[in-house]
């Protein structure tokens, strides 16, 4: 289940990047994949793709405020650091 789990957010994250109308946003499927961290029962194998699709989610996030003048003063922690930190 969770690789299935795993599976559909990729998908659901590529289709955001290929449609700028996407019935839900690039946060939505950050909140799914810090749920997944929290469940505190993956396989090594999912950690590590969930901890991947988290740092491609927070690379497209810098790359979109990059485009902002305040990209800078940001500092918060990574979409990962937070959840591990929960």
């Amino acid at each position: 289940m969770i690789d299935a789990d795993i599976a559909h957010i990729r998908l659901a994250i590529e289709a955001v990047l290929h449609e700028s109308n996407s019935a839900l946003p690039m946060l939505y499927w950050r909140r799914r994949l810090e749920h997944l961290l929290r469940s505190r029962h993956l396989l090594h194998h999912q950690f590590s793709a969930v901890a991947d699709l988290l740092t491609r989610i927070e690379k497209i996030g810098e790359a979109e405020r990059d485009d902002t003048p305040t990209a800078i003063d940001r500092g918060p922690a990574s979409s990962l650091a937070r959840a591990i930190a929960r």
